[in-house]
């Protein structure tokens, strides 16, 4: 069987093989993937930043890792969104592997109240696995950009002729600096970010911009230090006001690739080759600290024209496109509910008593913020039938309701439910029946599978006599069934 959980990114061998995997599914089939680097990825796990939470989730067949996850959201902006990125190696795909590292971030995306799932996806020319995952799941493409790469070091040839044909530079200076930013520039450098953040092409991207200020730049640039070393030129008029910067990353620990990241040069000051001026002197910084780097990468939106005629002077060649995407979730009511059988197959369930009607449904219940989906189900059956002490039991099926009426303030519920065997019992939990009834539970039975199939009335889910079936006659699927 396949089973998700989360990472531990302190265990390092564990985090070793995840990262191993993680990586594996991202670079099959790329000419020249960009993966974030095992020390700065692990790092980034576990050193939590406040303002984003990024999680690790393995999805593990007998304590193998077989593809990972990453799981991440913001803390105090876009409190809507969830960004999230799977990958699965080309040996293990086909095997609702995927699918099933998907249902944990619907699952916990529905906990977080966030209801936008964003991605993003380099697709090479021909086939693409992950794109065509996407499209099943529902994203819909809502950014392009041109990822594109140069040889390192620069050609001197070229630079020569960019340099020549920029002219000179009349009215504005330069300034560059490698690694945290000078004080004396702090602000400029943070005002400038700002525009930038609200320049750059996102296309229909759901993006909340927040103003950088100097204390949000003095920790971003802190947390950025240990890994990458930031080369920046900025470019000034004469009389000292910001036009324009741009900005490199040099990973301190990844011998081939070095990352072009921002160029912005406002509007008011376009038109006098300051785009090409920054580059130039910036490339001049990276040939002075490049160590091993073969290769300098950049990425541009397929809508700026500008700029994608700068990156052609400058010899960049486009290797795959580089998509953003995005699915709107319904408003769920996530629960864990117990599928729990006796040494018999007679399953348990409890009645719900509603206007139209009763409805027999397996017990558990809503999910509490910061738990996990098996604590919940542990929680919910000491509270409503007095199950405890299982093991971590399998998991069954994911079922996604959406429609009015089954929870109230959500557009529908979502239900993981989870196996267990256990010696009979009589159900007594720690809610009272007052309790019980309050929450529309006026019963609990055992049922045998024969009982299950005559009976004429109403369960959750709708097949559920089908469903035990199956699970008795072959046991639980290898990945939870969607429903």
């Amino acid at each position: 069987m396949i089973c998700i959980r989360e990472i531990d990114p302190a265990d390092l061998a564990l985090f070793d093989e995840w990262y191993d995997a993680f990586r594996a599914g991202a670079v099959a089939g790329r000419e020249a993937a960009l993966v974030t680097g095992r020390e700065a990825l692990g790092y980034s796990l576990r050193n939590p930043g406040p303002l984003k939470t990024r999680i690790a989730v393995g999805a593990f067949e007998d304590d193998r890792v077989l593809g990972g996850m990453l799981f991440e959201y913001r803390l105090t902006d876009n409190l809507d969104t969830v960004e999230v990125e799977i990958e699965v190696p080309p040996a293990h795909r086909r095997r609702g592997i995927g699918t099933a590292l998907w249902q944990w971030a619907v699952t916990r995306s529905a906990q977080l109240g966030r209801t936008i799932v964003q991605t993003e996806l380099g697709v090479p020319a021909g086939d693409s696995p992950g794109a065509a995952f996407a499209e099943r799941l529902g994203f819909q493409v809502e950014h392009v950009e041109e990822h594109l790469v140069v040889p390192l070091p620069y050609d001197d040839l070229r630079l020569e002729e960019l340099r020549s044909a920029a002219g000179g530079l009349d009215g504005y200076r330069l300034t560059s600096w490698a690694g945290l930013c000078p004080p004396e520039h702090q602000q400029a450098y943070a005002d400038l970010h700002t525009a930038m953040d609200l320049d750059v092409p996102t296309g229909g991207m759901t993006r909340e911009v927040v103003p950088w200020t100097v204390e949000k730049l003095e920790a971003s640039e802190a947390r950025i230090d240990r890994n990458y070393l930031a080369l920046v030129t900025m470019v000034h008029t004469l009389a000292g006001e910001p036009a324009g910067y741009t900005l490199i990353y040099l990973p301190r620990a990844d011998a081939e690739n070095a990352q072009q990241d921002d160029t912005l040069v406002l509007r008011e000051h376009r038109g006098h080759n300051l785009g090409t001026h920054l580059k130039l002197a910036n490339l001049d910084q990276l040939a002075k600290h490049r160590t091993t780097q073969r290769f300098l990468h950049t990425w541009t939106a397929l809508t700026n024209a500008p700029m994608r005629k700068v990156n052609t002077r400058f010899g960049f060649r486009a290797v795959e496109q580089h998509r953003e995407l995005e699915l709107r979730l319904p408003s769920l009511r996530p629960a864990a509910r117990g599928v729990i059988l006796d040494p018999d197959d007679r399953m348990l369930l409890v009645r719900f008593e509603f206007d139209d009607g009763p409805l027999w449904a397996t017990p558990g219940g809503g999910l509490e913020a910061g738990e996990t989906v098996v604590e919940g189900l542990r929680r919910e059956l000491v509270e409503e039938v007095g199950l405890r002490d299982f093991a971590d039991p399998p998991h069954l099926w994911h079922e996604e309701v959406v429609a009015e009426g089954h929870a109230t303030g959500y557009d529908g519920v979502l239900n993981d439910y989870f196996l267990i065997r256990t010696d009979h019992f009589t159900p007594a939990g720690a809610l009272t029946a007052e309790e019980l009834r309050a929450e529309n539970v006026h019963g609990m039975r055992w049922w045998t599978p024969a009982e299950l199939a005559d009976h004429d009335g109403r369960f959750a889910p709708r097949n559920l006599p089908d469903l035990l079936n199956q699970v008795l006659a072959s046991g639980p699927p290898t990945t939870p069934l969607g429903l």
